[in-house]
């Protein structure tokens, strides 16, 4: 297992608009991953916990990933690899209230028998840096037309 910490990721908007994008928008979110996500497919597993199954595109070819995601809204998301690539990593997903800004600050425990500790480290800063970039104009969008945003500029 690597240690692996990706802190200080912003979005800029309250807590609860951040939760919605993520958990909630149909229309936004699903598009924002769409270069390098397939064949998705999710499935509650409880009222906090649900299965998801992709294929992610890594390099030039498509990796099956299942993953466990457990939401506790609105401070954390955990998500467990159960089949891929990382299978057995744990990742915990922290989203902190800063006023009228979220930071969301990732820490994981991530093993892959193809890939060093260095590799892995690198790989996953990655991931997650491209995912933060894809969602954020998407995200953008998102925010404008959320209820909470739209009575603040009132």
């Amino acid at each position: 297992m690597t240690y692996v910490e990706d802190r200080g990721a912003v979005y800029d908007a309250p807590l609860e608009v951040v939760w919605d994008f993520m958990e909630k928008d149909e229309t936004f979110h699903p598009k924002a991953h769409t270069a390098a996500v397939r064949n998705f497919e999710e499935k509650a597993l409880s009222e906090v916990a649900t299965l998801l199954s992709y294929e992610r595109r890594s390099g030039g070819r498509w990796e099956k990933m299942v993953c466990r995601m457990t939401a506790m809204r609105p401070a954390v998301r955990i998500q467990e690899d159960l089949d891929g690539p990382y299978a057995g990593s744990k990742t915990v997903f922290l989203y902190t209230p800063q006023g009228e800004r979220t930071v969301v600050d990732v820490f994981g425990y991530v093993q892959s028998p193809e890939l060093t500790p260095a590799e892995i480290k690198r790989d996953r800063k990655k991931t997650w840096a491209n995912a933060y970039s894809e969602d954020l104009p998407y995200f953008r969008r998102f925010a404008k037309q959320h209820p909470s945003v739209q009575e603040r500029h009132q």
